[in-house]
């Protein structure tokens, strides 16, 4: 009987390191551990004092065509601004990356500082855009920001004659909420 009950563990043991290691979180060095999923692009978020919220997230040079948490992450470095009018964010952004193709100059042509000779990967997704104020009269902290939820947007990832990479992802907004906090992670 004990011989089983030794065999069942072993047995329910390795189901458990093979479950383990198919879902990509095995440990540091794993794909599931920050490898692709652009966490290795940015140090982690700093808060901004004047909109008490994250500050726009800031990228190293990435110089291989970008994985789909690459895209997300480096939509969020090529888009977000502190501005005259606001700190503008974007969260919860989810993004597929298509098949690349070639620069179209009817379309591509506004992509700043674009690499011509260079793929174009379009881009299909989603996110949540944030406009924030400084905190202040009429802008209480936790209520400072305008969220856009963007349930379809469209975009493209491009090399730039930098030999970097950017990425853009933008669409419709049906439907914004004000009085909102703003984030303070990616």
């Amino acid at each position: 009987m004990t011989l089983f009950l030794r065999i069942g563990k072993v047995a329910l043991c390795s189901l458990a390191l093979i479950l383990l290691a198919f879902s990509g979180k095995v440990g540091a060095s794993g794909a599931g551990a920050g490898q692709n999923d652009g966490s290795e692009l940015s140090g982690p978020p700093q808060i901004n004092a004047t909109y008490q919220t994250r500050d726009p997230r800031i990228c190293k040079a990435l110089t291989t065509p970008p994985t789909q948490g690459q895209a997300a992450a480096l939509i969020q470095c090529t888009m977000e601004h502190d501005r005259p009018t606001g700190l503008f964010l974007m969260q919860e952004v989810q993004v597929d990356v298509g098949v690349p193709r070639s620069y179209a100059g009817n379309v591509d042509r506004d992509l700043e500082e674009i690499d011509i000779t260079a793929p174009i990967y379009p881009l299909s997704g989603s996110l949540k855009v944030y406009w924030c104020n400084p905190v202040g009269l009429g802008n209480p902290a936790g209520g400072n920001c305008q969220v856009s939820p963007t349930p379809v947007a469209v975009g493209k990832c491009w090399k730039t004659t930098f030999g970097d990479w950017k990425c853009n992802l933008l669409g419709p907004v049906p439907a914004s909420r004000s009085g909102q906090p703003g984030p303070t992670a990616y």
